[in-house]
């Protein structure tokens, strides 16, 4: 059978695979993390049975961080390889009518094919929210920590200062992690009020499992006269995690953007995103 030139540009169409980046957002609440388990649902998993049937074959998508059990994205990056001619920025429109509520695309990209989601990235920015409220909401319990009582947030402000640079994070993180290396970078620390919302604002170029939500819970209970504030820099010393008490709940923590622009990142004249 003879195989015309049409066929052949098909053919080559069909086969030719472009790296696809996408910027995802999700409700973390009834997933059990990024990344997929063996008796649990990931967001991953959502994600690549959705894109498989846009695509019109398998996609295994790459996630650029592994959030938590619980924890939200508003800006989780993830790449896959496409084959075929459907054009990149009709993804979005396309995926979202197969996906759950909880879970949205919110851009796409090609990229180039030595392009790394994970390793390409100069720093991740997440943010911590406590709802500093006697009043309960029913609207945002899901998304913050509700803690009624006075917080100190300029003593919690200095005491962040100890953790930023390089250091070894044992003592804030999971001592079931398995990782062998601790030692990370922290670039800044804010914490800022709006109304009844603390936000602890963390940027940095790499995090432990469940480093920030360590962090976060040592501030805050620094911030309610718990622990004594000099305690932040004993046990990052001593690498100690006896020495603290609270890891703050899931809930209140959101992936809010990784950077790869080096010229972006930290930079404090443009608002938080």
């Amino acid at each position: 059978m003879m195989i015309t030139k049409n066929q052949n540009d098909q053919n080559d169409q069909n086969n030719r695979k472009t790296q696809v980046k996408l910027t995802v957002a999700y409700d973390g609440t009834a997933y059990c993390g990024f990344q997929s388990q063996r008796n649990a649902v990931g967001v991953e998993s959502v994600l690549n049975e959705a894109l498989s049937k846009v695509a019109a074959h398998p996609v295994m998508v790459l996630g650029a961080s592994r959030t938590d059990a619980g924890v939200h994205a508003k800006g989780q990056v993830v790449t896959f390889f496409l084959r075929g001619s459907i054009p990149v920025a009709q993804i979005p429109a396309a995926v979202n009518c197969l996906l759950p509520r909880d879970i949205a695309v919110t851009a796409a990209e090609a990229v180039a094919a030595d392009f790394h989601c994970r390793y390409d990235a100069v720093g991740k920015h997440y943010r911590y929210t406590v709802k500093n409220s006697h009043i309960p909401s029913p609207f945002d319990y899901r998304y913050v920590y509700a803690y009624g009582g006075k917080l100190a947030l300029d003593l919690m402000a200095s005491t962040a200062e100890v953790f930023i640079g390089e250091h070894d994070f044992t003592a804030f993180t999971a001592t079931h992690s398995g990782r062998r290396n601790f030692v990370r970078r922290l670039d800044r620390i804010l914490i800022s009020r709006e109304g009844d919302n603390v936000y602890l604002d963390f940027w940095g170029g790499g995090f432990l499992y469940k480093m920030v939500r360590s962090i976060a819970g040592c501030l805050i209970d620094i911030g309610r006269g718990h622990l004594d504030a000099a305690v932040a820099q004993r046990a990052l010393l001593a690498k100690d995690r006896g020495l603290l008490s609270l890891t703050a709940p899931a809930r209140g923590l959101t992936l809010i953007k990784i950077y790869y622009n080096d010229e972006y990142f930290l930079d404090k004249d443009k608002p938080i995103r």
